[in-house]
């Protein structure tokens, strides 16, 4: 959105619309092609918007002559007029029926969101940013909320974040607003989509798709990155992906699966041992015709013990003690209610989700964490927690640069504040307040990032340098990291954990925020 940069001033220059165009681009210097693609890129928006709504617009003219004419074929065809619709806007367009279907799905969406649609012709966002916002909110009932949730939802897509992340922020808002509703949409998606897909793929290969609760899906996640940390060395020749497969491989018992390291080495640590002989023979795989007959009689075998030995409660239902607790999923939980719960690699729930998972035994539920802001003259601040993104709008008190010295606030070294490496705890409290990398525009999560110094950490002298302390430290994935030391854009953090990136070449500024 053009109010995330400031100070943009260079005009864009005009095109030929011709040949010679090319040329010009060619030579212009970086300013003037910076001002030239931003201008292009608004005029595409607009354009692909009144594409998408006139391409709607040819489907809707048919669906409705469809419906009106009481022809023999329309009263045999199921959905005739459906499918004459998407027939005729795919071949007045030359683009698939499955295109053209969603082009008017995603149009009939939008009649119900006149804010949304606006800023969509006005150019303001794209048509993916677009679409994730219509998905999630026109399924609210109440105009009102609706109308609400459609202003809250244009102001969180101009934060900068990943579309991901903005897919998950809106959905947020949609649950506070809505949680019964979210609830009912949640047992009806299960009753008509739940499903396990297979489809013959090249290659000797094939597709498994899979659409099942959440909970199954982070469980899954969590058991082969357990699998893959437990057996696989870093010198393992495969790339991440094969990895994965052979380990889904191993959960799911395939015969000969069992995941192993694949480096070759003798003093590999992620090992596997070969098991002992067994020092018995077992009777269910039978003695050989030679072994004499009085030596099969002598051997004794222990009677198989066919008991249940899994506890129970009074009412005779399995306990949840053969839940792995390593591998409990973490669902984090606000205690003063100003966000929703969050399942470990999933995202936000439904409260009835999250109350039926503490059921389970499945989670293990931890509390969100607050801030830990020093309050001196400089960085005074009343908010304690970070609210959820919808909501940051209801802060009344602007959030200022934290120290531009690096220390966090603070006027003299908490503990470990003069130490690199950066604990554990605290690793883990960066990576929940924040979400996902903090560079403008990426959305890797923040469990998979580094913990970056927002001001350099130096080592030579830590007491002149930027401190290890909460508000001195941001999530930045490999890539963005080092970007930020190569001083493309130079960051600020501020009292709320907002970011603040400046070219210093240029001066604009772009702002990103916590999850």
């Amino acid at each position: 959105m053009a109010a995330n940069i400031i100070d943009a001033t260079t005009a864009a220059p005009e095109l030929s619309m011709t040949a010679d165009d090319a040329a010009m681009i060619d030579h212009l210097p970086g300013e003037a092609a910076t001002a030239l693609a931003r201008s292009l890129q608004r005029q595409e928006r607009q354009v692909i918007a009144r594409k998408v709504l006139s391409a709607a617009r040819i489907g809707q003219t048919v669906f409705l002559d469809m419906l009106m004419s009481d022809t023999q074929i329309n009263r045999h065809v199921d959905d005739g007029p459906d499918k004459a619709a998407t027939g005729k806007v795919s071949t007045a367009l030359g683009i698939s029926v499955a295109q053209a279907k969603a082009w008017m799905m995603f149009s009939f969406l939008l009649s119900k969101l006149p804010t949304v649609t606006a800023a969509f012709l006005d150019g303001d966002h794209c048509l993916e940013r677009i679409r994730i916002i219509a998905d999630e909110i026109a399924i609210l009932d109440d105009d009102d909320v609706r109308a609400f949730a459609e202003t809250r939802a244009l102001e969180i897509a101009a934060y900068n974040q990943a579309d991901p992340t903005l897919r998950e922020q809106v959905v947020e808002m949609v649950i506070a607003l809505d949680p019964d509703g979210a609830a009912d949409r949640r047992e009806e998606a299960a009753e008509r989509d739940q499903s396990v897909r297979v489809r013959r793929d090249t290659n000797g290969h094939c597709s498994i798709s899979v659409y099942a609760p959440g909970e199954m899906g982070a469980h899954l996640a969590a058991r082969i990155a357990q699998l893959l940390s437990e057996r696989i060395c870093a010198r393992d020749p495969r790339r991440r992906g094969q990895q994965q497969v052979a380990a889904f491989a191993d959960i799911q018992g395939l015969p000969g699966g069992r995941l192993s390291c694949q480096c070759g080495r003798d003093d590999c640590p992620k090992a596997i041992p070969l098991p002992e002989e067994p020092a018995d023979l077992d009777p269910a795989v039978g003695l050989p015709d030679d072994v004499d007959a009085e030596l099969a009689a002598q051997l004794e075998f222990p009677e198989s013990d066919t008991s249940d030995d899994t506890d129970t409660d009074d009412e005779g239902e399995s306990s949840d003690a053969d839940v792995d607790p390593q591998l409990a999923l973490e669902l984090v939980v606000d205690p003063v209610g100003e966000r929703e719960a969050r399942l470990e690699r999933y995202g936000v729930i439904d409260d009835a989700h999250a109350a039926a998972l503490i059921r389970s035994g499945l989670v293990t539920v931890v509390e969100f964490p607050g801030l830990e802001v020093p309050h001196t003259g400089t960085t005074a601040t009343t908010l304690q927690r970070l609210p959820a993104a919808w909501r940051r709008p209801d802060n009344p008190i602007p959030a200022t640069p934290i120290d531009p010295t690096g220390h966090g606030g603070y006027l003299t070294p908490p503990k470990g504040a003069l130490t690199y490496r950066i604990p554990a705890w605290l690793r883990e409290k960066i990576i929940e307040l924040d979400g996902t990398c903090r560079y403008p525009h990426c959305g890797r999560p923040a469990s998979e990032c580094e913990i970056d110094h927002v001001v350099k950490f130096v080592h030579r002298d830590p007491k002149t340098g930027g401190w290890t302390v909460e508000f001195n430290l941001m999530p930045l994935c490999t890539s963005c990291h080092q970007r930020k030391h190569m001083g493309l854009l130079i960051p600020t953090m501020l009292t709320d954990r907002a970011v603040i990136w400046r070219d210093p070449v240029t001066g604009e500024t772009i702002t990103t925020y916590p999850r």
